[in-house]
C-alpha cells in the first residue's frame, strides 16, 4: 500500500536529522523525580500563540481529550499482543460471514532482521485476510477486491489528491448509525484480543461522493468501478488504541511517520454487509501503572523546539500549527512515553512533524514531509 511505498523516504530523512533535546531539560530523571512527586493536572489552553522570532512562530491548536482536561494522568506500560491466530480466524469468519480457507504459511525477515511469521486465507470471492506477527511487532489485513475502487475515490494520504475532506461530514447512513457500526468494529476487536477506547474518526463515504471522485487510471488498464450504488455506501473508522484515555502513537516499522489518519494504526470500513476492510499495525495490551505524569508547561516545550532551531542555519519560517498530547511506546522498554506529536510547515511548503517527551522537552525524533 501507499503508506508502506513512503517508508523508505521517512527513514532517509530520519538518517539526517540529529535528535536532540532541550538543553534546560536534559536531564533524563526528571520523570523518575516528578514521578514521585504530586502530580498535576492535565491543564493546557486550547490555542498557544507565540512568536518568537523572524524563524519561529506558534499559532497551534492544542488537542487533549475533553474527558483528561482538569484531572491528574496515569501512566501506563504496553505489552505486544502475540495473536491467537485460530482464534482470531474464527471470529473473523463470523464477523465477515464467510469461509477462510489457509493457503500460504511463510517466513519473512523484518527490517530489523526479525522472522515474521504470515498466514494467509482467502475466501471464496478470493477477498484475502492476513495475520502478521513476530517478536515486536502484529497486523491484521483484510483486503477485499473492491477496495481498490475505494482508495481510487477516497484518498486519505496527506498529498495533492487528499479528498477525505469530503467525507469527514457525520453522515448517516439508513442500515445503522456511526454510534452502532463503531460499537460493531469495537466488539469484533475486542473478541480477537485488541482492546480500544471511545474515541474514532469516521468518514462517510456515500456512493454518490465515491462515483464523483474516482479516478481511473488508463495507463493500468483500468476502467474503474463502472456503476456506484446505495450498497457501497459505507463508515471509515480511523482508530488509536489508547491508555487512560489518551491515544497511543504508534511508530510504523520504527520510523515515526505523520500522525495523520492516513497511519492510523487502526482502519477499517463498515457497511451495510458488515467489515469491509481492515488493517491494524502493531497492537498492545495496556498496563495501567500506579505512578502519575506530571509535564512540563506547554511554553517550556516550545522553549525547547526554540532551542533546536536556533542551532540550525537557516532562513526558512519554521510555523507550528497543532500539537497533541499522545502516548508513544519506548523502543527500549514496555514503557509508554507521555509525548507532544507537534505539526507545522514551513516557508518553503514543507510539512513537519516532530515528536516531543511532554515530561523532560527531549526530542524523541522528527519527521520531515
Amino acid at each position: 500500500m501507499k503508506k508502506y511505498r513512503i517508508m523508505f523516504r521517512i527513514m532517509f530523512l530520519l538518517l539526517l536529522m540529529s535528535v536532540t533535546g532541550c538543553q534546560s531539560q536534559k536531564d533524563e530523571t526528571i520523570k523518575d523525580e516528578t514521578a514521585k512527586s504530586e502530580a498535576a493536572v492535565i491543564d493546557f489552553p486550547d490555542r498557544y500563540q507565540k512568536e518568537y522570532d523572524n524563524q519561529l512562530k506558534v499559532d497551534a491548536e492544542i488537542i487533549i481529550p475533553a474527558k483528561l482536561r482538569g484531572k491528574k494522568l496515569q501512566g501506563a506500560k504496553v505489552k505486544l499482543i502475540k495473536p491467537d491466530v485460530d482464534a482470531i480466524k474464527q471470529k473473523t469468519e463470523e464477523y465477515l460471514g464467510v469461509t477462510l480457507q489457509e493457503f500460504l504459511v511463510n517466513e519473512e525477515k523484518d527490517y530489523q532482521g526479525v522472522i515474521v511469521y504470515i498466514r494467509q486465507y482467502a475466501d471464496e470471492q478470493d477477498n484475502v485476510f492476513s495475520i502478521g506477527y513476530s517478536d515486536n511487532q502484529n497486523s491484521l489485513l483484510y483486503v477485499p477486491q473492491e477496495i481498490s475502487y475505494v482508495h481510487a475515490a477516497f484518498r486519505l494520504a496527506d498529498d495533492p489528491d487528499y479528498n477525505a475532506d469530503l467525507f469527514q461530514n457525520g453522515k448517516e447512513f439508513p442500515f445503522k448509525s456511526i454510534e452502532s457500526a463503531f460499537l460493531d468494529v469495537r466488539q469484533y476487536l475486542k473478541e480477537i484480543g485488541i482492546t480500544i477506547g471511545e474515541e474514532y474518526r469516521c468518514y462517510s463515504l456515500d456512493y454518490e461522493t465515491l462515483r464523483q471522485e474516482e479516478v481511473v487510471y488508463e495507463e493500468n488498464g483500468s476502467s474503474g468501478k463502472g456503476e456506484w450504488t446505495e450498497a457501497d455506501n459505507a463508515y471509515y473508522f480511523a482508530i488509536n488504541q489508547e491508555a487512560n484515555g489518551l491515544p497511543i502513537y504508534i511508530p510504523m516499522y520504527g520510523i515515526y511517520a505523520a500522525d495523520i489518519d492516513y497511519n492510523a494504526p487502526i482502519q477499517i470500513m463498515y457497511k451495510a454487509s458488515g467489515i469491509g476492510f481492515l488493517e491494524t499495525g502493531t497492537m498492545y495490551e495496556i498496563m495501567p501503572v500506579d505512578t502519575y505524569v506530571n509535564p512540563l508547561k506547554l511554553e517550556e516545550i516550545f522553549e525547547c523546539i526554540k532551542e533546536k532551531y536556533d542551532m540550525l542555519i537557516s532562513d526558512e519560517e519554521i510555523v507550528l500549527t497543532q500539537a497533541k498530547l499522545c502516548w508513544i511506546p519506548d523502543k527500549t522498554s514496555d514503557d509508554l512515553i507521555l509525548g507532544w506529536s507537534i505539526r507545522g510547515n514551513t516557508s518553503a511548503g514543507e510539512n513537519l512533524q516532530m515528536f516531543y517527551d511532554a515530561q523532560t522537552g527531549k526530542e524523541l525524533l522528527g519527521v520531515s514531509l
